[in-house]
């Protein structure tokens, strides 16, 4: 089981690796894109258009902004990296979810289904195996992806609870097929409960009506 967890872990980041050379293939055509418009434009501005400089001007905002994205996404893939470095270590569950959902959203997208976070503000940080809460909540969502209908929503929360805090992923309509078999069965879900088992955290399943999915993750402060 534990071979087949870190194989999973690692099929998990080799996804998540390329959703983001996609993205940053995006950013840099857009980049690159917006530079030759400039050479084109610098070409025809020998009389001063003032026309043509505000077009500068959006265009040198589009490659800054452009070059923002690919540094948040490059500075979230390296945590998402360097956490697999250790066994455990010091983490906030606030930024771990708001890294990898970043990570995520090119496939949540390609999909048309939104990520929706409530996130608590005040939540301490935790000492725990971060590599695997991370694969935990990549595997909820991808296969939450995989069965939703476009237009869908996955909401997500994080807050105390009393000496625990608590993740909940929570679909916001019904899946394509049966949510009992979702993360409910399977080989899929014994990795899930070893995981779980190995960070001692308290991992529930909940199907309402047919129609909502719902998963918590328990985590102890101390």
């Amino acid at each position: 089981m534990e071979n087949r967890l870190r194989d999973s872990q690692l099929a998990a980041l080799g996804k998540l690796l390329a959703g983001y050379t996609h993205e940053l293939k995006n950013h840099l055509a857009i980049i690159n894109e917006s530079s030759g418009l400039m050479d084109d434009l610098l070409e025809m501005s020998e009389g001063g258009d003032d026309k043509l400089h505000e077009r500068f001007k959006k265009i040198i905002i589009t490659i800054g902004e452009r070059i923002s994205q690919a540094n948040t996404m490059a500075m979230y893939l390296n945590r998402v990296a360097h956490r697999m470095d250790v066994p455990a270590s010091t983490f906030n569950v606030n930024d771990l979810l708001i890294e990898e959902l970043a990570l995520m959203n090119r496939f949540a997208a390609m999909k048309q289904i939104s990520f929706e976070l409530n996130l608590q503000e005040d939540i301490p940080s935790l000492y725990n195996n971060p590599s695997l809460l991370q694969f935990m909540i990549f595997s909820l969502v991808n296969e939450l992806l995989e069965t939703l209908e476009s237009g869908s929503a996955i909401r997500f929360f994080s807050s105390m609870r009393e000496q625990d805090v608590e993740i909940i992923i929570e679909s916001g309509s019904a899946p394509v097929d049966n949510g009992d078999e979702l993360v409910a069965s399977g080989q899929m879900s014994q990795i899930l409960d070893f995981a779980a088992g190995k960070m001692n955290i308290g991992f529930n399943r909940q199907v309402s009506g047919g129609e909502h999915l719902k998963f918590t993750l328990t985590l102890p402060i101390g």
